[in-house]
């Protein structure tokens, strides 16, 4: 037996360990997935940030570029030689003989368009014009001759900028705050400038900041924009909102799921510890009739006690009430048998408890006698009367008082008491005896359960009791409590419900 609970014992660390080693994989996996998706998120929003920008401050530039770029009529120059649809490519260069003008190629020839501008820098100007080239080239095209450009301020409102930016970010449902900031470079610095701060970007912005710092975009060769969006954890987070859920749901699943398997493989446990327990009792309860039967077929046969009535009938009493004692015991598990397949059934009559309770002492008093047990029944009341099988409920008192007597090693002392309420009785029984542990007194009313005693095994039992006493007590739409302190002894409490005429 020691044996089969080491084993047991050994199992029960294997799977927990298993069970623990899976939760933890599976919550390390699903780590990685909510850490996959978080990333793919926040860079996504950087992305998508990152777009809206560009396209509403270039809008803003194409727009303010349309309408300072005006087209009017001068008179006669080198366009109006050119026939419509001649026209090649128009290249915006600096040219080496005049460096304020650019060349438009044609098929024939060259065209130069002069610039006018006060600007000392020509490359700026020069570099500023070249989104105009499509929009030169459509208007030359249609027809037009003659063109005078004029350059107006090229920066736009910061005010309208935050504007523009605020209502793109709540169309594309990112409504987030921002900080728009506004830098001029010389143009002489411009392109080293620009190269440190667009490589700069991607590595000022961390994964797992509450900011995202948006791509730098230039305006013209010496005036960049750029911009930060915040706060972006919450925002990410409600994003992957599904699969946090799905995560913990998943989580919380297998861990219900662990739990229940667990528990079923050590109630199975305990079912076998208490069937091989069950077995080991029987056995040996099955052996002492056997063997006193045996004995005195034995003494009959060979000491020639069939010359001596007298002692062959003390011989065959012995006989007798050991069968007895056999029948009542294969008897008691046949019933426990039926009961666990088809439950008890309840044949109810008038039953006066009181009456009943004083019969069983009469009944018993032989045995407490015996024990030396000093028994007491105090009632209160006038009506004891209860609907019910007369003959289960003497089993089920029988059952207690024979548990008090058995689990008290000293001098049993018995108090029986019986109380009228307007609802019910109560009849509780309390002994002195070795008591109930804590960790046992939910137990008791299974099949097959015995409080353990250690090394001591002179008290006989089967486990089947107060598990018959809880059925009975409860096909009779009654309740059983029990209270008991480990080495004081115990009481256990029945709830009859009362019979009203």
């Amino acid at each position: 037996m020691r044996y089969f609970c080491i084993m047991n014992k050994s199992k029960n660390i294997l799977a927990l360990t298993l069970m623990i080693s899976s939760i933890a994989l599976l919550l390390v996996l699903q780590l990685f997935w909510l850490r996959g998706s978080y990333e793919r998120a926040f860079f996504g929003l950087r992305r998508d940030s990152n777009f809206i920008f560009r396209n509403t401050l270039y809008a803003m530039r194409d727009s303010l570029y349309q309408e300072n770029i005006r087209a009017v009529g001068t008179g006669s120059d080198t366009l109006s030689k050119i026939p419509p649809g001649e026209i090649q490519s128009i290249n915006i260069i600096k040219s080496k003989k005049n460096p304020d003008s650019v060349v438009v190629s044609t098929k024939a020839s060259t065209v130069q368009v002069f610039i006018s501008d006060n600007a000392s820098n020509k490359d700026s100007i020069l570099d500023a014009l070249r989104p105009m080239t499509r929009q030169l080239r459509q208007s030359i095209e249609t027809g037009q001759k003659s063109f005078v450009i004029r350059l107006a301020p090229d920066t736009v409102s910061l005010d309208t900028l935050r504007q523009y930016f605020d209502a793109a970010l709540v169309k594309s449902n990112i409504p987030l705050k921002f900080v728009i900031e506004h830098q001029v470079t010389s143009p002489e610095n411009f392109r080293m400038f620009r190269g440190r701060s667009e490589n700069n970007n991607e590595e000022q912005t961390h994964v797992y900041s509450d900011t995202i710092q948006l791509e730098g975009l230039r305006f013209n060769p010496v005036s960049r924009y750029s911009a930060s969006i915040f706060p972006i954890q919450r925002f990410i987070l409600r994003q992957i909102a599904p699969q946090i859920l799905f995560s913990f749901l998943l989580t919380l699943i297998t861990l219900i799921a662990f739990v229940i398997l667990y528990r079923n493989v050590r109630a199975q446990q305990r079912l076998m510890e208490m069937k091989n327990d069950f077995i080991s009792n029987v056995t040996h309860e099955l052996k002492t009739p056997v063997a006193t039967v045996s004995v005195a077929l034995e003494a009959l046969k060979n000491f020639n006690a069939l010359n001596d009535p007298k002692l062959t009938n003390e011989y065959l009493d012995i006989a007798r009430n050991e069968l007895n004692r056999l029948t009542l015991m294969t008897d008691k598990i046949l019933k426990a048998a039926v009961f666990e397949n088809k439950g008890i059934t309840i044949q109810k009559e008038t039953v006066d408890l009181h009456k009943t309770i004083t019969q069983i002492l009469d009944s018993m008093r032989l045995i407490f006698e015996k024990r030396q047990a000093v028994v007491s029944f105090r009632p209160e009341g006038e009506n004891f009367i209860l609907q019910g099988e007369n003959a289960h409920i003497t089993n089920v008192i029988y059952n207690l008082l024979d548990n008090a007597l058995k689990y008290s090693p000293k001098q049993p002392i018995i108090t029986l008491g019986l109380t009228e309420t307007s609802k019910e009785l109560i009849l509780s029984i309390q002994d002195e005896g070795l008591g109930i542990p804590d960790e046992y007194k939910r137990k008791i009313f299974e099949k097959f359960f015995r409080v353990p005693t250690g090394d001591i095994h002179n008290i006989k039992g089967y486990g089947l009791g107060l598990s018959y006493v809880a059925g009975v007590v409860k096909a009779h739409g009654g309740s059983i409590d029990v209270r008991s302190e480990s080495g004081k002894g115990s009481t256990f409490s029945i709830h009859w419900p009362k019979h009203h005429e």
